[in-house]
């Protein structure tokens, strides 16, 4: 397999942004843990994130809507899961204990780009659906 090749594979995108959301993650409560000490990384990573998070999305709709999707269930729902606990729980600590770590703008702009992609994922599945439905009925 050579090099342009192996990043066309799902597999390859799908283990990057697995890995960089684990880290991402890991980071924010880090940096909060910390009272903000490595805020100075959080605008790099998110943009390292939001950029893996949006090849890995636009490589698996390309595929999906030329059909050579592999039909796999990889589901966002559990991205989505992942970062609204994480939010969540992280206002819920400053909101009960003053004086730690605050939530970055760019984190919740992250959070909310993870719904975005997922909410236009949903709905591309959903047309892509409709569309070979029609296409069958025509047949």
């Amino acid at each position: 397999m050579d090099k342009l090749s192996l990043f066309g594979d799902e597999r390859i995108w799908r283990f990057i942004t697995n890995f960089w959301t684990l880290a991402f993650i890991a980071f924010v409560v880090a940096d909060f843990i910390s009272h903000n000490a490595y805020d100075f990384l959080v605008a790099p990573m998110s943009v390292i994130y939001i950029g893996v998070l949006s090849l890995y999305v636009g490589t698996k709709e390309f595929d999906r809507w030329y059909e050579i999707h592999e039909g796999k269930r990889h589901p966002g729902e559990y991205f989505v899961l992942l970062w609204t606990l994480t939010i969540f729980g992280l206002m819920t600590v400053s909101f009960i204990y003053t004086g730690v770590g605050r939530i970055s703008s760019e984190v919740v702009a992250v959070y909310i780009m993870v719904l975005s992609v997922f909410a236009l994922t949903q709905k591309s599945k959903s047309l892509h659906r409709e569309k070979l439905k029609k296409l069958k009925v025509a047949e």
